[in-house]
């Protein structure tokens, strides 16, 4: 019924009008003398036929003429898809929006978002509700934005803002909990459970092929409707990007790292892609074209070189292939200051530094005070030690041998403590070290042999190429290559029982030169070798190799703390980092903002992309929020089967467009019109009482020749006229 009709509901009683105008205008009964009434019982079969069918139903037909002719005007309608809708009676409905990846995509026959056609689908929905109708709108892909339009409302408004405010993430959602959560919903408005849940999604296989649900989970009668975007089939295929990670060791200015980026074709052929690279310190962009075969996955290595200390953040994103969703990562660093390098020993001081530790401090400072490598070597008595260790914790303490056996009590435990909160320590011989040491410290957990000189040099070989320690020396095939380096004379080195060293290099049946382990959140590294100007000892010294590897051994080829890094996946929560206490803030320095601080419980769930900096307690996290990688990957569900849905009741149907969606529902909701057929029936009416009220020609004829064949007619008139 259009606004204005129902006036001529009112009007109804207009239809008994030819019946009062019967009644109040019937003739009156007149007397009049004839001679004879033969003529007259002629004429009494037509004349009772006319008075007792003809004026009936020629009444009839204008009564039922001004009553569907007042019915068509009212606009009348028969319900029909309102209740198919579940928008009948009072309506209670939850609207699910699909807000995972995969809605970034194009619907199928347009060049539309399908998230956009699906919030235009639940708008309009909406907008046919009944203005004391309750609603609730839920996300697929929960967002704590959203808590605050939590619970059914009758503000329309205030729920078409929200669907104006939701954009795409990058997470997969969980359909078990979003059907779930609308059931609840639709149960604080009726304990009966009853309205409809709306569902406007993709149907990824992601989310809805699984069974999640099973009937008696959806308590209540809630009618679930779920209505599919089509997916426009991409020609191009998807590389996803797995994995983006900085340097486990700590970050220092001027530093050369790597960033690692993992990447995977989810296609059948091989595919060339854009990877661009762009950093907090650089307003240009770098890129470099990356080929990745069919259905493998290739590890990409990306130059960072950092110029000053503070928090950064570097951003990777592909170009060219078939989904945009999974292509782009942000990841944070912390770089420290220039830090400090103690030399333990007695005298060091000009070539006797020298000959103790050969070229070592060369390679760690060029410069000597660390313009260059941000690490400024300091030589130490042992007298010292324990004093500057007491006052500020260096990156690195190297000691030889000798020394090491011969620290007092407290020096020893000072170390132990150093190295067991996150420092680093060497121990290697000195240069001219001819014999093997007494016996070292408890917590070394190694000991030199005696030393072996051969007649020739051997070959240096990498012992575990799988090592953090070679990370930023690895290439991408996971080869470690040292070059032409050999030695000619070591200590071997034995550790005790369950020391848990790793082997870093080797020569001829002595696997371990140069090892290294972890003690506490520190390291610790031993060396065999020395590290002489001369070829006496080994040529590694003289190699370009040697300046990498020095670096690792100063900055930790483990994570720190000052560079802890981790990552999770969006849609997850960062309430699992490790650390201590029980408040937590989050910092964005990159990507979707995401400020807050409160308690570590109650963190928010992470759904976009972004570099953060993750404080809890004392300690920083540098936190990388990756794309789901499913939402590229996983194909759509053509039929009629939901698995997800199995076992519940449900309509499905397609919404390729919200304008036809909108008609279609404006149509179902207002039913089938009865306007013409109304109209239909008063015409044929009026049609009937045309021929009652005037009969036809033929039939007036007819009469004629009638009253010509029978002279008793004139008779009639002449006798009338007589009397």
């Amino acid at each position: 019924m259009i606004p204005g009709a129902s006036l001529f509901l009112y009007l109804l009683p207009l239809a008994a009008a030819p019946v009062l105008f019967h009644l109040l205008m019937r003739r009156q009964r007149k007397t009049i003398l004839f001679s004879t009434r033969m003529f007259f019982d002629s004429m009494k079969p037509r004349l009772s036929f006319h008075r007792r069918f003809r004026e009936p139903l020629l009444l009839a037909a204008r009564t039922l003429l001004i009553l569907f002719l007042l019915l068509a005007l009212a606009r009348l309608s028969v319900p029909e898809m309102g209740n198919v809708l579940g928008l009948s009676g009072e309506q209670a409905v939850v609207i699910i929006v699909d807000n995972s990846s995969s809605m970034d995509g194009v619907v199928e026959g347009s060049d539309r978002s399908k998230l956009n056609v699906a919030l235009e689908g639940a708008r309009a929905l909406l907008k046919n509700m009944n203005p004391r109708g309750k609603a609730a709108i839920v996300l697929l892909v929960p967002e704590s934005s959203a808590d605050r339009f939590g619970g059914m409302t009758t503000d329309k408004d205030t729920l078409m803002s929200f669907l104006q405010s939701i954009q795409a993430t990058e997470a997969t959602g969980d359909s078990a909990k979003a059907l779930l959560r609308g059931t609840a919903l639709l149960k604080e408005v009726s304990s009966a459970g009853g309205g409809s849940l709306h569902v406007f999604t993709d149907l990824q296989e992601a989310e809805w092929k699984d069974p999640v649900l099973a009937a008696d989970d959806m308590n209540g009668n809630a009618q679930v409707f779920v209505h599919r975007v089509p997916t426009a089939e991409s020609t191009l295929p998807n590389i996803c990007l797995l994995r983006a990670t900085v340097s486990s060791r700590r970050i220092l200015p001027n530093q050369p790292y790597s960033l690692e980026v993992l990447l995977r074709n989810d296609s059948d052929r091989d595919f060339q892609v854009r990877v661009n690279r762009k950093d907090s310190e650089h307003s240009i962009a770098e890129h470099i074209n990356v080929e990745i075969g069919a259905g493998a996955q290739k590890l990409v290595k990306l130059p960072l070189q950092p110029k000053t200390p503070g928090r950064h953040w570097a951003r990777i994103w592909i170009e060219g292939d078939g989904f945009d969703g999974d292509n782009r990562v942000y990841v944070p660093y912390i770089c420290e200051k220039k830090g400090d390098v103690y030399f333990l020993g007695d005298q060091l001081l000009g070539d006797r530094a020298a000959g103790t530790f050969g070229l070592l401090p060369l390679a760690l400072s060029p410069s000597g005070d660390g313009r260059f490598t941000s690490l400024v070597p300091i030589f130490l008595s042992r007298d010292t030690i324990k004093s500057r260790l007491q006052q500020k914790a260096p990156l690195l303490v190297v000691l030889t041998w000798a020394d090491a056996s011969t620290l007092d009590e407290e020096t020893n435990a000072l170390l132990d403590q150093y190295t067991l909160g996150g420092g680093n320590i060497l121990i290697l011989p000195a240069v001219d070290a001819s014999k093997s040491t007494s016996q070292t410290p408890a917590w070394l957990g190694a000991q030199l042999e005696p030393l072996k000189s051969m007649p020739i040099s051997v070959p240096l070989h990498v012992a575990n190429p799988s090592s953090p320690f070679w990370s930023d020396i690895r290439e991408l095939d996971g080869r470690v290559r040292i070059g032409n380096a050999f030695v000619k004379q070591y200590f071997p080195i034995s550790f005790t029982q369950d020391a848990g060293y790793v082997s870093l290099l080797s020569a001829n049946d002595d696997r371990a030169l140069l090892a290294i382990r972890k003690h506490g959140k520190g390291q610790i590294v031993v060396s065999g070798i020395a590290y002489g100007r001369t070829g006496n000892w080994s040529t590694l010294p003289r190699q370009k190799i040697f300046l990498v590897m020095a670096q690792p051994i100063a900055l930790g080829a483990v994570s720190s703390l000052a560079n802890e890094s981790q990552s999770i996946v969006a849609g997850q929560s960062p309430r699992l980092l490790p650390g201590e206490g029980t408040e937590m803030s989050i910092t964005t320095l990159l990507g979707d903002q995401v400020d807050w601080s409160g308690l570590k419980d109650r963190s928010p769930t992470l759904v976009r992309g972004g570099a953060y900096i993750v404080t809890l307690g004392k300690r920083d996290t540098c936190l990388t929020v990756l794309p789901s990688e499913l939402e590229g990957h996983s194909s759509f569900i053509e039929g009629s089967e939901i698995g997800a849905l199995e076992g519940v009741p449900y309509g499905l149907s397609t919404l390729s467009d919200e304008d036809d969606f909108r008609d279609e529902l404006e149509q179902s909701l207002a039913g089938t019109g009865l306007y013409v057929p109304f109209l239909l029936l008063a015409l044929a009416f009026l049609m009937t009482e045309g021929l009652l009220g005037s009969p036809a020609k033929k039939w007036k004829d007819r009469a004629k020749g009638d009253s010509e064949e029978k002279p008793w007619v004139t008779s009639t008139k002449s006798a009338r006229e007589i009397a």
